[in-house]
């Protein structure tokens, strides 16, 4: 089969991104005209420092949007992971990915990044942090690796809606203490 890559772009990182090259830019634009209007040492600092800081925007931005999945003929290469990395197709048994979109105001953005669990044939999983990606991303994913490894299963898990029955089971838990210490109250008042 093509090598193919595939770009893990998450909206939220390169929004940020985007904001902090406009930092620098619009550094940049105080840098040479305090240099323009005032040649000091300071101004010369500020030179010095915009180009660091110029070189550095440039580094990251390029880091951000290289980051993906690039399929070759037998294994695949996630580039923003440095550990457990590379999967052979034939060591697939099984690929499930997961990601949590219920609505919450508790939940960190960690507990949004979209994961893909991969269980190879010496029963050892491999987890791989994509970070907050749409979903249309990690579908092309799977579907890649759907056409590429002979896995038993490839499913994605998404958690829509809030876990309600796991609110409804803990009032109930806390009704069901509050009549076992009811009770116990009775049962020792009934001995005295």
């Amino acid at each position: 089969m093509k090598d193919k890559t595939i770009r893990i772009i998450s909206p939220t990182v390169t929004a940020i991104i985007a904001i902090l090259d406009a930092a620098v830019l619009g550094y940049g634009i105080f840098a040479v005209v305090k240099l323009i209007k005032q040649f000091s040492t300071i101004s010369i600092i500020f030179a010095v420092i915009e180009v660091f800081a110029i070189v550095i925007a440039v580094l990251v931005s390029k880091e951000v949007l290289s980051n993906g999945v690039i399929f070759s003929d037998d294994e695949a290469e996630f580039t923003g992971v440095d550990e457990n990395n590379i999967i052979t197709y034939e060591d697939v048994k099984e690929i499930e990915a997961y990601k949590d979109t219920a609505a919450s105001l508790t939940k960190n953005f960690d507990m949004r990044h979209a994961l893909i669990m991969f269980t190879m044939k010496d029963k050892k999983v491999i987890t791989i942090d994509l970070g907050i990606v749409q979903n249309s991303t990690i579908n092309k994913i799977l579907d890649e690796f759907k056409a590429r490894t002979n896995a038993e299963n490839i499913s994605f898990n998404q958690v829509k809606k809030p876990n309600i029955p796991l609110i409804k089971n803990r009032e109930k838990d806390k009704e069901n203490k509050d009549a076992d210490k009811d009770e116990q109250n009775i049962s020792e008042q009934e001995e005295q």
